[in-house]
């Protein structure tokens, strides 16, 4: 049943015949009422349904912190930082056929744009933290020294992350992330921000460990 409290030309809410209607911050709209597709789920939009699935297990660690906002630069493109980022994963990292699809976790970026990435990166384990370290290549092209370090670490066991934007530097060679009592076994990632943070550099893989 719809229900219109101001008239004819009031607010509309509620179904009614093949129209629906409902409030989204304050405003009054209106659309044709959603019919369950007669239409047979086929392999491919199966496939396509698990590979969302997969990426969104990744991404939804950042919900809400606006960590790809700055890992992925707006620039041109004027997609999120959120929405970037799982294209990113769908296009590089899926793996596999359905129903086995997966993450290639070397693959995985958690910041891109065009700065030039570092040749190499690494980490090793402590008690509470976890030590990047990387070839410092500042110079080359438009990397910086000054280059902004962010830091990435997944736990595939548990479907949790730790991640932030390090107060070290390119030219440092080196950051520290805190695992918050996070343990397990980790991927992890290193990327760079330009100190204005209008670009970034592709992230690289820093390899698995435990901790």
């Amino acid at each position: 049943m719809a229900r219109i409290p101001y008239g004819i030309l009031g607010e509309f809410t509620g179904n009614a015949g093949n129209v629906s209607g409902y409030m989204r911050m304050g405003a009054n709209f209106i659309r044709s009422k959603r019919r369950k597709s007669t239409k047979p789920v086929t392999p491919a939009r199966l496939a396509q349904q698990q590979k969302i699935k997969v990426c969104h297990e990744f991404t939804r660690c950042f919900t809400g912190s606006g960590f790809f906002d700055r890992t992925f630069p707006q620039k041109i493109n004027t997609a999120t930082g959120y929405n970037k980022a799982t294209s990113a994963l769908m296009r590089k990292a899926i793996t596999g056929v359905y129903p086995d699809i997966s993450l290639s976790w070397p693959d995985v970026q958690i910041s891109g744009g065009g700065m030039p990435s570092v040749p190499v990166a690494a980490t090793t384990g402590g008690a509470d933290s976890i030590l990047f370290t990387w070839d410092d290549n500042a110079g080359t092209g438009t990397a910086r020294s000054s280059d902004i370090a962010v830091l990435v670490a997944y736990f595939p066991a548990v479907k949790q992350a730790v991640f932030g934007i390090s107060t070290q530097r390119r030219g440092d060679g080196m950051a520290e992330l805190k695992t918050h009592g996070q343990t397990g076994e980790a991927h992890t990632w290193a990327g760079f921000i330009s100190e204005d943070g209008k670009d970034a550099a592709d992230s690289v893989y820093a390899g698995i460990l435990t901790i």
